[in-house]
């Protein structure tokens, strides 16, 4: 765990010390490094995949992290950075689970669901709100905190490499037999992404095409962009099929999926701090994900990871 930490900080301090400082402390250095510098992302995993029979049972996790399927556990420095998930079940039913406050760090909670209601389910969940802040102390040292930066002593600090106001939105599809039509229904999340079409509907080659919602509108403020991989592709720090990719105008993006099984498709947006959170951090960021599954005909024949 520990080794992992220290790539990810190397990672993290190498794209902001090789730029010159003119260029690294301007709002434009600020917005464009939100993807790299905002640190570990949430999704939704189902241990059978996405697509289930009727009455299988199958167990929901968390990846968190630049990894998939899974990368950290989500209690992390010191900190439980989930602590409630939502099923949205086909009939309307609304399944409300809480994350064990006593979860130590380096367990992997997970959740064993009966999967007997025909239809389409979301699945959902977030990051509360909270600070983020990576700092050199006078003796060289980097360090993770995840408070106010005005809750720092200033004295010990040598260099701030980032600082954040963060939030975070989550959710899955999965579908148990027949699909309906609630993979095209928000969920009312404050940042929020939807697909064209029911995610059982793509298949290998497809374009998918989705509009990020803030607020139940589309997102037309400008600096949104998007990153989207297919499950066990990544092979190093965020190795993304699109990366970094800017969002239309109207909140739009598409992409294609270019083989089958699990996609996971996130969407980063941010801007300055106001006035008066100018003492307490640099960038207010969001984040809002998907994770999905696409097939083939014939189906998925094995799942790509099971518990």
């Amino acid at each position: 765990m520990k080794h992992k930490k220290l790539i990810f900080l190397g990672v993290l301090i190498a794209g902001a010390l090789f730029l010159p400082e003119s260029e690294a402390s301007s709002d434009n250095y600020i917005l464009k490094f939100i993807p790299l510098l905002f640190c570990h992302t949430l999704w939704i995993q189902s241990s059978v995949g996405y697509n289930v029979l009727q009455g299988r049972s199958t167990h929901i996790f968390f990846g968190w992290g630049h990894h998939l399927p899974i990368h950290d556990p989500i209690h992390l420095l010191g900190v439980q950075w989930v602590k409630e998930f939502q099923i949205y079940e086909p009939d309307g039913n609304i399944v409300h689970e809480k994350i064990d406050g006593d979860i130590k760090e380096g367990h992997f909670p997970y959740y064993r669901y009966e999967c007997e209601k025909e239809g389409t389910y979301r699945l959902a969940s977030y990051v509360p709100t909270g600070f983020y802040t990576i700092y050199r102390d006078k003796e060289e040292n980097w360090h993770h905190y995840v408070k106010p930066l005005d809750t720092l002593d200033q004295s010990e600090i040598e260099k701030i490499l980032i600082s954040l106001r963060y939030w975070e939105w989550t959710k899955a599809i999965m579908t148990v037999g027949k699909p309906d039509d609630n993979a095209l229904k928000p969920l009312g999340q404050e940042m929020e992404i939807m697909l064209d079409k029911k995610p059982v509907e793509y298949r290998p080659g497809d374009t998918v095409r989705f509009t990020v919602l803030r607020h139940g509108k589309p997102l037309t403020e400008p600096g949104g962009s998007f990153f989207a991989q297919d499950q066990g592709h990544s092979a190093g720090f965020d190795d993304f099929v699109y990366n970094d990719v800017p969002l239309n105008e109207d909140g739009t993006g598409s992409f294609e999926v270019n083989c089958e099984g699990v996609w996971h498709l996130k969407v980063h947006w941010g801007y300055p701090a106001p006035k008066e959170y100018e003492d307490k951090c640099w960038i207010f960021a969001y984040i809002a994900s998907i994770t999905f599954e696409v097939n083939t005909d014939e189906g998925v024949k094995h799942p790509s990871y099971n518990l």
